[in-house]
């Protein structure tokens, strides 16, 4: 798994991936330790989100891990990719990344597509959408081997699949109210473009939407970890 902050973690990923007995190898980009050269022995790969951009290639870490997953695509292993993770993986894939029309922050609504009706994971999402949370200012053109998965009219890429298991999740589907608030406070542009009055709101509604989103985050994990365990046999899981 690739960390890009502290206080960006797999949470309910990693809770449900160790749940189910395999085990996770963090790599920690904000602590300098170095983008692995090789997938070996590695059933599958998890880029979490960040502050920085996937145009950053001038950055050795950034360029390093769009070479890893250049690497995952190529054999087809599977891939998790949230937020910026979903847009290195866009970008290893050889579409762009480009200022988001929307900058969403916060709880956002997002709704199925005709692709995810049959696809293993969004075949889960709701018929009438999900509200997940939001944290970011780029979104990704469509790579032309992926299948949109999820949507939005404000920001329509809003998920994507390429071969049997790779996915690119614009949003975040692994947080809880810590880590929502965690971020609010770091955040001081989030903060000042949500106003004081959308920052209250954003921390209150997550009473309300969280429980459904960690509901789907669960359902979604569990469908990826059955695409990992058809992939390989191997024990251990997830840079």
């Amino acid at each position: 798994m690739l960390q890009h902050l502290r206080i960006e973690p797999t949470a309910i990923i990693g809770e449900m991936i160790e749940n189910s007995g395999h085990s996770i190898k963090v790599v920690r980009m904000d602590s300098d330790e170095s983008v692995p050269q090789s997938l070996s022995g590695f059933d599958g790969v998890i880029v979490m989100g960040g502050p920085m951009s996937a145009n950053d290639v001038h950055t050795p870490f950034i360029a390093d891990e769009i070479q890893l997953l250049q690497k995952a695509i190529a054999i087809d292993l599977p891939v998790l990719g949230l937020c910026l993770g979903a847009q290195l993986l866009a970008k290893a894939a050889g579409a762009e990344i480009v200022t988001s029309p929307v900058r969403e922050l916060g709880w956002c609504p997002v709704q199925r597509t005709e692709g995810s009706v049959v696809d293993p994971l969004f075949q889960a999402l709701d018929i009438d959408g999900l509200m997940v949370f939001q944290w970011h200012g780029e979104t990704f053109t469509l790579p032309d081997a992926a299948t949109l998965v999820a949507t939005h009219p404000d920001v329509p890429h809003q998920a994507f699949r390429m071969g049997s298991s790779q996915y690119g999740l614009q949003f975040h589907i692994e947080v809880d109210q810590a880590i929502i608030k965690s971020w609010v406070e770091a955040g001081d542009s989030e903060r000042e473009s949500l106003g004081d009055a959308g920052v209250v709101t954003t921390l209150a509604e997550g009473a309300l939407y969280l429980p459904p989103a960690q509901q789907f985050c669960r359902e979604m994990v569990n469908r990826w970890l059955v695409l990992c365990d058809s992939a390989s046999e191997h024990p251990a899981l997830g840079l």
